[in-house]
């Protein structure tokens, strides 16, 4: 069950699964969902939401994303119109005020 985290200035919804936060050592593991207002077009593509695997380092204050399926309908249902599987991403410092940072706020805070 996706669990609403923040809702952007453009309406866009961020939630996060909590049943798929795995926790090892200082990282975090859990899989987001992005419910975009307008949806992304590029080319013939039309993405209305995301699911993205997202790796936390807690310790670090950086993050990376291994795994991304967009989808044409809302809430991750509908077709599945890309897919990307990537262990070997590069990983992003955490930003102030950041959808990250809330996360990483949350999901951190007993490590």
């Amino acid at each position: 069950m996706w669990e609403p985290i923040v809702e952007s200035e453009t309406n866009t919804v961020y939630s996060f699964d909590p049943s798929s936060v795995k926790r090892e050592g200082d990282m975090v593991t859990y899989w987001e969902l992005v419910d975009y207002k307008t949806p992304l077009k590029s080319g013939n593509l039309v993405v209305v939401s995301s699911k993205s695997k997202v790796i936390q380092d807690c310790k670090n204050n950086r993050y990376k994303v291994s795994d991304l399926i967009d989808y044409d309908g809302h809430g991750g249902n509908g077709n599945i119109v890309s897919v990307t599987m990537n262990s070997e991403t590069n990983w992003y410092k955490g930003t102030p005020d950041s959808v990250n940072e809330v996360l990483k706020n949350r999901l951190c805070k007993d490590l």
